[in-house]
């Protein structure tokens, strides 16, 4: 099973979401794995640029929390942003 790091920012939308961020690259084979990348400072610099780089160079708000989720719920995740924005798989 697949591992990504998700970013939960301190900030909302208007129509009350949470504002959040999932790392699709690099993917990770286990949860172990995948969470010993948030206490490396290397790799925290990592994520820290591709943010900076995803919303150029302007992020939602202070990073409240970063944990590691599972491919079952990364997908439930897209299937939740896909019946937001109206997308229904046929």
């Amino acid at each position: 099973m697949k591992w990504f790091v998700m970013v939960f920012f301190l900030s909302y939308n208007t129509d009350g979401t949470r504002d959040t961020f999932v790392f699709t690259t690099p993917t990770y084979d286990d949860e172990a794995t995948c969470r010993a990348t948030l206490i490396d400072r290397e790799e925290i610099a990592k994520y820290v640029m591709a943010l900076i780089d995803a919303y150029d160079g302007l992020i939602p708000g202070p990073v409240e929390m970063v944990n590691c989720i599972d491919q079952k719920q990364f997908d439930q995740l897209m299937e939740m942003k896909g019946q937001q924005e109206g997308k229904h798989d046929t």
